[in-house]
């Protein structure tokens, strides 16, 4: 027999295995970013093809659903696509692959790719396609143009033995909850006393099973944004040391931090109205193919600008933005009403395209789905928008330089 050999032969280091991530938690991740509660106007949105529980090792973002998206997440063996703008916006009677519809959503169930659209709540929430779409273009706001909705408040309170107590406010905190304003991490702490009676089967902190124990508590109340509750709750259970936590939540009336389309902000010099359509077409790389468009004359005085991603349908951002004098408005397209009032309204409109009014928001939450799942390897691309009629097409998929989509 051959020796054990232990003293100078080392096991090789093991691979930490990758857990199975499915399409339920990037969803997860999608919904706490931008609450759909928070959509306002409510559009189609949500896993329109596709499983919750499919598992995803690659996903590909994209503003649209186009052709070159779906060929993009074939190329890049996605699936899970993530679109801005939806496939279906009305409820689907029938499937037929004669029309372009029908047969983009066929393709997607034939090459089993999911597919998510983004709820219009990510254009207002802060960090969201208006916040990227100033940021991108250097606009410090000092305001929103239509205020949507405040964000629900909620009242968690939680009893708490004194040993855990910095523990468990630590936790609650760093997971969200305690805001005010710009104050964190505030809270009322009261003391009293709990009891409670072990039942069999029971192991309590404190005292022993079948015998009523009084313990000293603090009564802890924090305010806790809706969507953070649960990753509140889930932070307090773990900081706890009671086998059973009791805590409570109570729904509050008063309102919680607002949420707005559109933003405005002072331009640090007054400049010319073609001056503004040349920084614009800079920041957001918009090549002779995809220049801005604009509709008032070049020379117009502009000392304030507004952004505002897509086309605010049904949102009058146009009207919003001339009641507030901005100079200019940078949309992502002109909807009917904008289109009848353009000419009455003093503000200049500069045209850049869907696509490229949501493109720095999707860039930033490529970033956001990637360090949350670096641990996991998932692979995230970007699909950009197809050329307009009349551009080069674009060159192969697969291509080393990635000109159909951008791995980051």
């Amino acid at each position: 027999m051959s020796p054990n050999r232990t003293d100078s032969v080392e096991d090789p280091p093991r691979r930490r295995r990758r857990r199975q991530v499915t399409n339920a938690e990037i969803i997860d991740l999608l919904e706490y970013l931008a609450p759909p509660a928070q959509a306002s106007p409510a559009t189609p949105y949500g896993l329109q093809v596709g499983a919750a529980q499919s598992a995803v090792k690659s996903i590909v973002i994209t503003p649209l659903l186009s052709a070159q998206a779906i060929s993009c997440a074939t190329a890049f063996h996605a699936e899970l696509i993530i679109s801005a703008a939806p496939l279906l916006s009305t409820p689907l009677e029938t499937l037929r692959w004669d029309n372009p519809i029908g047969a983009r959503a066929a393709l997607l169930a034939q090459k089993q790719i999911s597919l998510y659209v983004l709820a219009n709540s990510y254009a207002a929430v802060p960090g969201g396609f208006d916040d990227s779409l100033a940021e991108q273009l250097g606009l410090a706001p000092t305001g929103v143009l239509a205020p949507t909705v405040a964000e629900k408040q909620l009242k968690f309170v939680v009893f708490v033995p004194p040993r855990d107590l910095e523990k468990v406010q630590n936790a609650a905190a760093e997971a969200g909850a305690g805001l005010i304003g710009n104050y964190s991490n505030c809270a009322f702490r009261t003391p009293g006393t709990g009891t409670f009676l072990g039942r069999p089967g029971s192991n309590p902190t404190v005292g022993r099973p079948g015998r009523l124990e009084h313990a000293d508590e603090v009564r802890l109340e924090m305010l806790v944004p809706e969507r953070d509750l649960k990753g509140v709750v889930a932070a307090v259970l773990q900081a706890h040391s009671y086998e059973e936590v009791a805590y409570d939540v109570y729904p509050l009336r008063n309102p919680g931090p607002s949420y707005g389309r559109g933003r405005i902000g002072e331009l640090p010099l007054q400049v010319s109205l073609d001056t503004v359509l040349a920084q614009v077409n800079d920041a957001l790389g918009l090549n002779e193919d995809k220049r801005a468009r604009c509709v008032h004359r070049p020379g117009l005085p502009i000392a304030s600008l507004a952004v505002a991603s897509g086309m605010g349908a049904g949102e009058n951002l146009l009207w919003h933005a001339h009641r507030r004098e901005a100079g200019a408005i940078v949309l992502g397209g002109l909807s009917p009403v904008d289109l009848m009032l353009v000419d009455n309204a003093s503000t200049a409109v500069i045209d850049i395209g869907f696509a490229a009014s949501v493109a720095p928001g999707l860039q930033r939450l490529l970033a956001q789905i990637r360090d949350t799942f670096e641990g996991d390897g998932i692979q995230v691309a970007y699909a950009s928008s197809p050329a307009p009629a009349g551009a080069s097409p674009p060159a192969s998929p697969m291509r080393e330089d990635r000109s159909a989509y951008e791995a980051l």
